[in-house]
């Protein structure tokens, strides 16, 4: 059988764990705290570990070790050693396995050789869009075995494939499609055998603009399914439905040789499944379609994928893209693939929408549904979980988080709070809900896309309490600490320490411990905690002396019940001038007592230099994307970005006389800008 690899395909061979290696200069530290508490962890004595993967987050870093058996990693095994910002350490997550036997890792067939067998296991004879064989140790059929696992997308069979393949017999121990679907999936046995055409790779970004639904038609003019023109009339052009198209701009697009292509830093449309409706690539920079046209579906799917990746990565400043190297950073997707099902799913970095009732790419839900997915996949660095359904309530809530933030439902209708509002919650299928009615665990019906409404309705009513953006982060941050076995319950407890080690306010941390708990997650009590504060640097008043405020906020005690005592010495109040002083921050709950230092220097009061007081300007406040500094700056001038907690955001030298700074990668709030040599400093509110 002859197989030609699809374009994607990078390296056909690549190792997965190669292409994801990564350093930490804190892996000797874990590695002496895996070494320190092996019983606890019941580490067999001369066990290995290979640092497979590490993450640098807000809620500190995370180093994944895998298991290995004489150089070859054990398959889905591994323990995860966690930093806060603070430099504590804790295992967060462990799916090591102390049943491994040792085993002859010496394989008698090559890597070669077993995707060759996978491929014909599977009855694939069209293009792949992507394979990787990887060699592993295997114990998950009641023995010990020695392995390739195959991953493979291809463009003529629905689905991202895995097949065990033994080293040492080439025998197939298993194939099964490991894609996360979005609603309930059934593999169509007429899945079509036509190849896949070629596309040149992109060179330049532009932006462009489109006509997309945002979210949806319905939610955009407020109606139900089947209200005139409301409904999907295979792929009707109502006027209704054309009226609730919006125009958006599309920050990059890419322009080659006079043609415009939906790809850009965090998207890429690919023909990855059939049926092959092209790339939609044109003359002009303005994607405007109608629905029943196959263009507004290529552009409702980039626009949205874009825009949620561009939000991770730039509002929240999250790193999350892709860690398959064919990716190169951004998720393939084919707005008309999986053979046409009225399905869609995510694997292996690909994401394909069916076109079976209403067209999946015209609903954000489940665009964004499927991308949920792939964020899970790429934080955990390919230890996505579905345990519990855990994944699918990931999607689910990563759905809902985004639709709900645009205000068009109130909280007493059911829109609210469904899950897929114009492909489901019609004659086509029910559609999902984040207002599930059943609790963890006893609730649990062992159905993943079902089970999964307990985790997203949890995460929800936690966003409902504490707002979009701090629910977000602490949920991406949170998955950084899971392994692939993780279940809700673990889920929920790491999704709050990423909230506490983000030194979130002890209120925001008391709302999410009680919507867990009404969830019926298990809570461990949380001791008193305090994180380290930073050193902060004052200007004093034109009097040449500072008053000294609380830094209640900035010490921030965390406890169940938020009632922890707090004192300051020297007490808010105190008269100080310029100079450099001690703060102690003291904070008790019964006979735990946690005290934390930090300096304050105090600036004296120049009186602002004439250079300065006459020329300084700063604008526009609030600030949305970026604010303009002008003035007589010394040459060495550099200005030092702070949160209202007092930590460093950002810094810049300033070249210029006039520069402009980019603060779009800031979350809303209200920040202090301070010129180093000046000593001046002046706030804005970041919209």
């Amino acid at each position: 059988m002859k197989i030609k690899l699809h374009h994607v395909v990078m390296a056909f061979f690549t190792v997965i764990t190669a292409s994801i290696a990564q350093v930490s200069d804190k892996e000797t530290e874990a590695r002496l705290w895996l070494k320190a508490n092996a019983e606890k962890l019941e580490i067999n004595p001369n066990e290995t570990f290979s640092l497979r993967f590490v993450r640098k987050t807000q809620a500190g870093e995370t180093l994944r070790f895998q298991q290995q058996k004489n150089g070859v990693p054990v398959i889905d095994s591994e323990i995860v050693v966690h930093f806060s910002p603070y430099g504590e350490i804790s295992c967060t997550a462990s799916s090591y396995d102390a049943a491994v036997a040792d085993i002859n890792t010496i394989p008698s067939i090559t890597k070669e050789n077993a995707a060759s067998i996978s491929n014909e296991a599977l009855q694939i004879n069209g293009d792949i869009t992507f394979q990787e064989s990887k060699l592993g140790v295997y114990n998950k059929q009641g023995s010990t075995k020695l392995v390739y696992k195959v991953l493979t997308n291809a463009y003529s069979k629905v689905g991202s494939w895995e097949t065990i393949v033994d080293a040492q017999t080439g025998a197939v121990l298993s194939t099964k499609d490991v894609a996360c679907y979005h609603k309930n999936h059934k593999h169509n046995k007429n899945e079509s055998k036509t190849k896949a055409p070629i596309s040149m790779a992109p060179l330049a970004f532009v932006s462009g603009t489109g006509m997309v639904f945002n979210p949806d038609p319905l939610s955009q003019a407020g109606v139900n399914y089947g209200d005139p023109g409301y409904t999907d009339g295979s792929d009707a052009a109502t006027t209704q439905l054309n009226n609730a198209r919006v125009s958006v701009t599309l920050p990059e697009i890419d322009l080659t040789a006079g043609t415009y292509k939906l790809k850009s830093t965090y998207a890429e449309i690919k023909e990855l499944g059939m049926p092959n409706k092209g790339l939609f690539t044109q003359s002009s920079s303005a994607f405007n379609f109608t629905r029943l046209e196959d263009g507004f579906e290529a552009v409702t799917a980039f626009y949205h994928l874009d825009k949620s990746l561009r939000y991770i990565n730039q509002t929240l400043g999250i790193n999350c893209v892709p860690y398959q190297s064919a990716n190169a950073g951004a998720v393939f997707f084919d707005p008309h693939g999986a053979s046409s099902a009225d399905n869609s799913f995510y694997g292996n970095g690909q994401l394909q929408f069916g076109e079976g009732g209403v067209d999946d790419a015209e609903d954000a839900d489940v665009v964004l549904h499927e991308l949920g997915h792939g964020l899970h996949d790429w934080i955990t660095g390919g230890g996505l979980s579905q345990v519990n359904g855990l994944s699918e309530g990931c999607g689910d809530y990563w759905a809902v988080s985004y639709s709900r933030s645009l205000n068009q439902w109130t909280s007493d209708t059911p829109q609210y709070n469904y899950v897929f509002s114009w492909d489901g919650h019609n004659p086509f299928w029910n559609g999902r809900t984040t207002a599930y009615g059943a609790s963890y665990n006893g609730g649990l019906v062992n159905q993943i896309h079902t089970d999964g409404q307990i985790w997203a309705t949890a995460l929800m009513k936690i966003w409902d309490g504490i707002g979009r953006e701090k629910t977000d982060k602490a949920f991406l941050n949170g998955l950084d600490l899971t392994t692939s076995n993780t279940n809700q319950q673990n889920a929920a407890i790491a999704v709050r320490t990423a909230a506490i080690n983000m030194n979130y306010p002890c209120a925001d941390v008391a709302v999410m411990t009680q919507k867990f708990l009404e969830a019926g997650y298990a809570m461990p009590a949380l001791a008193l905690t305090m994180n380290p504060i930073e050193n902060q640097t004052v200007q004093a008043e034109v009097t040449n002396t500072y008053a000294l405020p609380s830094f209640a906020t900035l010490a921030n005690p965390i406890i169940d019940g938020c009632n922890a005592g707090l004192s300051q010495s020297p007490v808010a109040g105190t008269v100080l001038t310029p100079g450099d002083y001690t703060i102690t921050m003291t904070a008790t709950n019964g006979a735990s007592t946690i005290n934390r230092t930090f300096n304050l220097t105090v600036m004296p009061n120049l009186g602002l230099s004439n250079t300065i007081s006459n020329n300084f300007i700063m604008y526009p406040n609030p600030a949305s994307n970026q604010i303009t500094v002008k003035g007589a700056f010394d040459s060495n001038e550099s200005v030092t970005i702070y949160n209202v907690l007092g930590q460093v955001v950002m810094s810049k030298k300033i070249s210029s006389n006039e520069e402009n700074i980019d603060v779009s990668s800031l979350s809303s709030g209200v920040y202090t800008v301070t010129f180093n040599s000046a000593k001046v400093s002046r706030k804005f509110i970041k919209e």
